[in-house]
């Protein structure tokens, strides 16, 4: 089938895009999900928030329809401030097979470099077509420094 099927409505349709702490897969293909999150605290005691690395757990997953055929699966960020991303562009090839409800999935952990505070988005495109975004909040929170 073409390109084309798949923007009519045809399929691949999204089923998931979820950031979480973790997942796990059984023997007959069933994903878990553990704790889905949207929002990380980052604490510090400097002025303004350092540079730091948020890491987390990653799915995306689609069901096939009457689509056939592989399919470039592309994962870019945003940010409020339009910085410099804080991660690089990722693309992962999947490949949808019979019957029309199976899935195909791209599970994986990333780290962000975040170099301040605000809302990232992780824009979600299947052969280019934006499908979903993925919103992640940086909250830093100043703790209070300790005098002896």
């Amino acid at each position: 089938m073409s390109e084309q099927r798949m923007l009519t409505g045809m399929g691949p349709h999204l089923n998931v895009a979820a950031i979480c702490e973790g997942f796990s897969q059984d023997s007959s293909g069933g994903i878990t999900l553990f704790r889905i999150v949207d929002r990380f605290t980052v604490a510090g005691t400097a002025p303004e928030m350092p540079p730091t690395q948020v890491s987390f757990k990653l799915i995306v997953s689609f069901r096939a329809g009457e689509y056939r055929g592989p399919l470039d699966l592309t994962l870019t960020m945003e940010s409020q401030s339009q910085l410099p991303p804080p991660m690089p562009e990722v693309s992962v090839p999947l490949l949808f097979e019979a019957p029309d409800e199976r899935s195909a999935n791209m599970m994986g952990n990333l780290t962000l470099n975040v170099k301040e505070p605000g809302l990232y988005w992780i824009i979600v495109r299947l052969a280019g077509e934006e499908r979903t975004r993925i919103p992640i909040r940086i909250v830093y929170q100043r703790q209070p420094t300790v005098q002896t």
